[in-house]
């Protein structure tokens, strides 16, 4: 065999092994882009699978469960919010981030005087009952501060980076929001700035919405008394 032709041959097995380094650091790069950032966004828009899109992406199989029972979302859409030229305004965008989904929920709602006086006595009764350890319960907190622009039912208060709650705008009409791992503004994608809350950004800090910081909310964790110790119950149901 010529010199010129193993230089060849050498030439060609390098240039092999780099296109092949290249390769597999490729796919570790797109899998560790997937892993920590998710694939694409997910968005539904359409109010009449309201219903369906809610239950698919509440606690359940991974991949498309969010941390929320939806408590301050109503279950389904009364037939009165598609009445007299009305429809619904209905946002859901999702991306299975590591660790914790990035979602953003939105629903704008404007009833019959029936449906919005029942939909308001739900968010004012509603009960979330803990079992274990020991029995408790827990409300959606009400604050109608300067902190909102409208009075609201809190199911999640800057908790574990995440609001969730249900705006009474009046005239009928409620504004029903969830957003998870969005602490900036600039994130949000279709909620009015207006709907969030004042301090949104400085609240929802790593200090300030942890799982346990000092004045966050949320309806789906218990705090009890368990053998001298105080025991956080995590319940996502609804």
């Amino acid at each position: 065999m010529t010199e010129k032709k193993s230089k060849k041959i050498l030439i060609g097995i390098i240039a092999g092994v780099v296109i092949g380094l290249v390769t597999v650091f490729g796919f570790i790069f797109v899998f560790i882009l997937l892993f920590l950032f998710g694939g694409p966004a997910k968005t539904v828009k359409n109010p009449d699978k309201y219903a369906q899109t809610l239950s698919y992406y509440s606690p359940g199989e991974p991949g498309h469960s969010l941390r929320t029972g939806f408590s301050a979302f109503p279950e389904t859409i009364p037939d009165s919010a598609f009445e007299d030229g009305r429809r619904p305004d209905f946002y859901l965008w999702f991306k299975d981030t590591w660790d914790d989904p990035t979602a953003e929920v939105y629903l704008l709602c404007t009833y019959s005087d029936e449906d919005y006086a029942a939909e308001i006595d739900r968010l004012k009764n509603y009960t979330k009952v803990f079992t274990e350890p020991e029995v408790s319960e827990k409300k959606l907190l009400y604050d109608d501060s300067d902190r909102f622009s409208h009075p609201v039912y809190l199911a999640i208060d800057h908790n574990d980076r995440s609001y969730e709650y249900a705006m009474d705008l009046g005239d009928n009409s409620i504004a029903y929001i969830y957003t998870a791992w969005k602490p900036n503004l600039r994130n949000i994608k279709k909620i009015p700035k207006e709907y969030l809350p004042t301090d949104y950004e400085e609240s929802l800090t790593m200090e300030n919405s942890c799982f346990d910081a000092k004045g966050s909310y949320s309806v789906y964790i218990s705090d009890v008394q368990y053998e001298g110790q105080i025991d956080r119950m995590y319940d996502c149901s609804r």
